[in-house]
Order: structure tokens, then sequence, then C-alpha cells
């Protein structure tokens, strides 16, 4: 098993959310080294950890095609890979399979399903699709980023100002995020304070 720590984390959640993150932006939001970033990629590429950094389309762009799916019945599975049409396919007995289509119109589902030769069960359009974000599922000694404990379970992963924070309670989370507004709220009240200075300075002067 590769062993990962919670620097590798939070470094995947950050590239997870944006894959074009350089070394040196890395760096910043994970407050470690440009060196110490580069040899954790290079492991974590090494590893088989991260296998590729990928891009996300607008999601306007994935609407050209009417998507359905459909539940439908094959002994021979193979052929649904001659047809790019047909962009999922999950298998759940033996012969039984749920699988989504992407056509322009009825007469192009048609094609697909008498090409692949399969039996429709069933058929629902599909009207709107939400991918949910995955998380990593790897059991380390996680601590909290408020309290200091170490977290039992899986962390509350809270992302604030382009960092990655693990949390170990609700109450963790609720305290972790007031502290911040608070902290914000004081340099919000500092910057305008210099700006008031300097303002009356021109004055003065004027």
């Amino acid at each position: 098993m590769v062993k990962l720590d919670e620097l590798d984390l939070k470094m995947i959640y950050l590239l997870m959310d944006d894959a074009r993150l350089s070394i040196s932006e890395l760096a910043e939001r994970l407050g470690v080294s440009r060196p110490t970033v580069r040899a954790r990629l290079e492991k974590l590429e090494k590893d088989g950890v991260i296998q590729g950094y990928t891009i996300k389309l607008n999601p306007e762009l994935q609407r050209a095609h009417n998507v359905v799916a459909l539940i439908v019945k094959t002994k021979e599975p193979g052929k649904m890979d001659e047809f790019e049409e047909i962009i999922e396919v999950n298998r759940f007995t033996s012969t039984k399979y749920l699988i989504k289509v992407a056509v322009e119109n009825m007469e192009g589902l048609r094609k697909v399903i008498e090409g692949a030769g399969f039996e429709v069960i069933d058929v629902m359009p599909i009207l709107e699709s939400r991918e949910k974000p995955l998380r990593p599922k790897i059991k380390i000694p996680y601590k909290c980023d408020y309290c200091g404990k170490e977290i039992v379970g899986e962390p509350i992963v809270h992302k604030y100002r382009n960092k990655v924070y693990f949390l170990c309670c609700p109450t963790c989370f609720r305290e972790f995020k007031k502290a911040r507004e608070n902290l914000e709220k004081v340099k919000l009240s500092k910057e305008q304070k210099v700006k008031d200075a300097h303002e009356h300075e021109h004055h003065t002067h004027g």
C-alpha cells in the first residue's frame, strides 16, 4: 500500500479543484517549499496515486446530445463498444445492463438499439446530471486544523481562500469559520484605517 500523509491529501484536494496549479502556487497554498511540492508530486505520480491530469468541459458543450438511460439485456456486451453513442455501461446481472446513450434524436437511438442487438427493458430520458466530486478514501492520522486533536474517522474538508483544512467535528468547523471571519473583519478594519489616514494626510497637505 502507498503511504500518504496529510500534506499529500491536501495537495490532492487542491489538484482535484484545479489541475493546472503550478508548483509555486501549490507551495504557497500548502505553506511548504517548492522542492517539497515537486518531490511529493513526483512520488505520487511514480506510485500511481496521481495517474493523470484532466480538464472540465463547459456543461453547455455536453448538452449537445440527448442523454437517455436504458436497462437492456444482451449476451453480447462487447457489441456495445462499437458505438460511440454509448457513453456509459454498468452491469448488474450476468446479462442485464444499465447504459447511457447520447444521441441527437430518437432515430439515432433506434439505430444504436438495432445495431447493438440488445433487448430494451426500460427507457428513461435524463433531464439533468450532477456529478458529485469523489473524495479520496484513505485512512491516515489527520489532525484537526482548529483544535489540533487527532481526527477519528473521516475529516470535514473545508476549502477557504485557496487552501484546504481538515476539521474533526461540526463544532470545530463552526468555530474555525467564525475565527476566519473575525480575522477578515480585523484585516478590513486595519486597511480602512490606513486608507483613512492616507486621505487625511492628503487633505492636510492640500
